[in-house]
């Protein structure tokens, strides 16, 4: 019966961030915006990110770590880092939030008189948090390709314990821009 729940629910969270991602395409059909998705390394997930100008972007990342799945949606703000050689360097910083769930593997054992019997459980909880976000980004204009180097705090409620705060979230991640 759990799996079942956890599999509805993994059903539930992606549905969510596949109707989020179609929004926002046809959000962005009426406007020049700029789209990428890829791969992030480090919180192992599936990053779609839009930006609505040059200083505004908006991404979710679809992760799974600890094995659950967590949806994160981020509003960024982007600053260009002006050299000689490099106009395409950008800094970014934002703010958001995740939920989702995460599996606890638990064992224990059972002791009775026709001996001990050992077991390994996985129990599921919700999480929910608000996320930070820094980091650098630099987009090739000569090739589809989108390269950014983060860092990614959050404060964490439910899950394991009643409270979490992770200050050791980095992430590389390579997109593909259409």
């Amino acid at each position: 019966m759990m799996k079942k729940l956890q599999m509805k629910t993994g059903i539930r969270i992606i549905a969510m961030a596949i109707l989020l991602i179609a929004v926002n395409a046809v959000r962005a059909q009426k406007q020049e915006v700029v789209q990428s998705i890829g791969l992030r390394l480090g919180g192992n997930g599936i990053s779609y990110k839009y930006l609505e100008d040059q200083f505004k972007g908006f991404e979710t990342i679809l992760a799974f770590r600890e094995h659950g799945i967590q949806f994160t949606g981020l509003v960024e703000y982007y600053k260009p880092i002006k050299t000689d050689r490099i106009s395409n360097l950008y800094f970014y910083w934002g703010v958001g939030g995740h939920a989702g769930y995460k599996g606890i593997k638990e064992s224990y054992c059972q002791c009775d008189s026709s001996g001990t019997a050992y077991f390994n459980d996985t129990r599921y909880n919700p999480v929910l948090g608000f996320d930070g976000i820094f980091g650098s980004e630099y987009q090739f204009y000569s090739i589809p390709l989108v390269v950014s180097l983060d860092y990614k705090p959050y404060v964490e409620f439910f899950g394991e314990k009643n409270f979490r705060v992770d200050l050791w979230d980095f992430g590389l991640t390579l997109r593909y821009t259409f």
